[in-house]
């Protein structure tokens, strides 16, 4: 769940600019493992801090298909593609609440007076 917060939207690279007419793009580096901040001014894990730049200034990141992943140190994403993932953030979030809880109703079931047998303590 946290993992996907502080991660890159998952989108296909092969042809992302041409699929994509959105007016504001993000950066993330690959080598950092982060956003750009706006007007590359260093880098922010908070998708919120994030700079948004252009399409075209997006393209100047794009390595282009031929480049193998491991020598991609940029990645231009759509801000569509920002909105999906922070939706599925907030989905993670609230399945991870609900789960926890389920288990805190479970335990307070579980320790209720009622559901404890009484038993000889022995000293």
């Amino acid at each position: 769940m946290i993992d996907r917060m502080f991660a890159k939207p998952r989108l296909p690279y092969v042809g992302r600019m041409d699929r994509h007419d959105d007016a504001a793009w993000l950066i993330w580096s690959n080598k950092w493992g982060c956003w750009y901040r706006p007007d590359s001014c260093g880098y922010t894990t908070d998708i919120a801090e994030a700079g948004l730049y252009s399409k075209d200034e997006a393209a100047e990141h794009y390595d282009g298909p031929q480049t193998p992943r491991k020598f991609r140190d940029t990645e231009p994403f759509p801000l569509s593609a920002a909105r999906r993932h922070i939706d599925l953030c907030e989905r993670d979030i609230e399945q991870a609440y609900a789960a926890a809880k389920a288990a805190v109703g479970r335990l307070r079931r579980a320790l209720h007076p009622s559901q404890i047998q009484t038993q000889e303590i022995h000293a």
